[in-house]
């Protein structure tokens, strides 16, 4: 019997070994890598390369797009998760700074505080942009900056203006 070619094999066609990567590597996003992930799953090589190989073709949608529509539906559980449970994580932040200022760290428990705010939305980061090119302004700036150059050519003018005087030789 021949195999079935990745290209079409679907999410319950995984095979143990990826699933188990793909889930550890999901549930520990950020804190692990790939490589770790297909270490942890039971790849193993004798090359020095092998896991990252083994990793790196795994999440590889050209070779294993099954495994890359697993990664990608778990991920999204776990985002929707972490979507749904805000008010999870504002407890979290309440507890880290109850206790650093239990301890008295009160610049953690500050930072605690305010990044519970942040996430609520309370501190917003506002920044004004100015555009310094003549791309941004309106034409009323327009005119007046030309107004502004026009003035300080009429006032530069009358310092280099120079009169010239006939010169005659006398012998």
């Amino acid at each position: 019997m021949t195999r079935k070619p990745n290209t079409l094999k679907t999410i319950t066609e995984l095979t143990p070994k990826q699933r188990l990567f793909v889930d550890y590597y999901v549930d520990n996003y950020g804190k692990t890598t790939k490589v770790e992930a297909a270490i942890h799953a039971g790849y193993t090589s004798k090359s020095k390369y092998g896991p990252t190989e083994t990793a790196s073709r795994l999440l590889n949608p050209d070779l294993n797009p099954h495994v890359v529509r697993y990664f990608e539906k778990r991920y999204a559980q776990e985002l929707a998760i972490r979507e749904k449970d805000k008010l999870r994580i504002y407890k979290r932040f309440e507890n880290l700074s109850k206790k650093a200022e239990e301890k008295n760290q009160f610049a953690a428990a500050i930072n605690a505080e305010f990044r519970a705010g942040q996430m609520a939305g309370h501190f917003v980061d506002n920044k004004v942009i100015t555009h310094l090119g003549l791309e941004g302004m309106s034409r009323e700036q327009l005119e007046r900056r030309l107004e502004e150059l026009e003035n300080k050519i009429e006032t530069s003018r009358n310092i280099i203006d120079v009169t010239s005087e006939a010169v005659t030789e006398k012998s």
